[in-house]
């Protein structure tokens, strides 16, 4: 009965998310940098860097950068045992069972397979919900020995950078940084089709078919936005993050270049909008380019909104 630790153990870990389709690992390094505790989530090539932790009473806390999603995790000899807790549509909040183990270094299973499906490549795949509505998809898989990495593209974004293992004919692919958590558990089928289903999350899910299609690629058909007249002006009037109401037709942007963009600080495809974006503003605003983002947030109190926003 050895004392509980009052400072986490500095390492890689293998941190898993209990969701409704099972364990969802992904990898978790925990650093000092400068005398304070920094988080690096990795999941294939992506480490996403969370500086803002606190460790007090034997507890480790962590906000994610850019959301306002939050990890709080009990300190214990060989382990850490706490909750992920995810903020959704309208400040609902998602509490998602968490553990991280010291030392491990395996995505879903310590010791690989020898005799392991081929699934590298492209696929064209179908979703459907659990209500029936489907969707149409592509995903992108590269495979060495036993670990797979890639990601599946929807008309609305991408399932970020998953990584996994084969086991035989199974297929377990996971991803976890800060924001959405996806876990796909699919087998190969004897006509080398996919099959499964994946889980976002605690609550939505859906089922799984792929082919492999080395032309695969998503038709653009179904783009939800657009002007509803090719000859009308776009012009709006919302309060920036201090209030102060901004539009398309104020003297800043007089005889200048402005991109307008629509998104929110919930979505992990717009945080790698801005990150592309950031650096090629900062390069063109002297020749009169401006950027605009119009953004969508989860509350619909404009005060908390706008904090969401700045993050």
């Amino acid at each position: 009965c050895s004392k509980a630790p009052s400072e986490p153990a500095v390492g890689r870990y293998r941190a898993v998310l209990e969701l409704p389709g099972g364990e969802t690992p992904f990898g978790l390094d925990v650093t000092q940098e400068q005398d304070r505790y920094v988080l690096y989530l990795t999941n294939g090539e992506e480490r996403t860097r969370v500086d803002d932790v606190q460790v007090e009473n034997g507890e480790l806390i962590a906000r994610f950068p850019g959301y306002e999603n939050s990890l709080r995790a009990k300190l214990h000899k060989n382990r850490l045992v706490g909750v992920v807790t995810l903020i959704k549509s309208g400040g609902k909040e998602q509490a998602i069972p968490f553990t991280a183990q010291p030392g491990q270094t395996h995505r879903f299973f310590a010791e690989a397979a020898s005799d392991n499906a081929d699934v590298e490549g492209r696929w064209s795949v179908t979703l459907t919900s659990d209500t029936g509505e489907i969707t149409p998809a592509v995903a992108v898989l590269e495979q060495e020995h036993d670990r797979v990495v890639g990601t599946v593209m929807t008309p609305t974004g991408d399932h970020r950078y998953l990584e996994g293992q084969v086991r035989g004919n199974e297929v377990n692919l996971s991803t976890f940084a800060g924001g959405l958590a996806y876990l796909y558990r699919l087998r190969v089928t004897d006509a080398g089709d996919l099959q499964g289903e994946y889980w976002q999350g605690l609550a939505w899910h859906e089922r799984v078919a792929a082919q492999h299609n080395s032309e695969a690629t998503l038709d653009g058909s179904q783009v939800e936005t657009r002007m509803k007249s090719d000859d009308a002006r776009l012009d709006f009037t919302f309060p920036d993050l201090d209030g102060t109401p901004l539009s398309l037709s104020d003297e800043r942007f007089r005889n200048k270049v402005v991109l307008v963009t629509i998104g929110g600080s919930w979505c992990p495809n717009c945080h790698d909008e801005a990150r592309f974006l950031v650096p090629f503003y900062r390069k063109y605003r002297n020749e009169g380019f401006e950027i605009v983002g119009l953004m969508f947030e989860r509350h619909g109190e404009f005060a908390k909104a706008g904090g969401a926003g700045r993050g």
